[in-house]
């Protein structure tokens, strides 16, 4: 599968997909947050297969969870 290596935009946060073999078997892929060590796992159904967020979802509880790494990335939290 080819997964998509652009960045991507969740309302203001820079997500790009980290590139890993073992996706198929997972419900959730990873994210790096503004091209930071820091990341966030972001579950599939939000997502079309090859890593794209779908339009029009609401991503907001799994960033709030991630506050730490939100600040650490240097990204406002919500």
């Amino acid at each position: 599968m080819n997964y998509v290596k652009t960045t991507q935009y969740y309302e203001h946060v820079p997500l790009q997909l980290i590139p890993r073999k073992d996706y198929p078997m997972k419900a959730a892929k990873r994210f790096r947050i503004n091209d930071t060590n820091q990341n966030v796992w972001i579950p599939n159904k939000h997502l079309e297969r090859d890593g794209t967020l779908k339009p029009d979802q609401n991503l907001l509880y799994i960033f709030k969870r991630a506050k730490k790494q939100l600040e650490l990335a240097k990204v406002e939290p919500f």
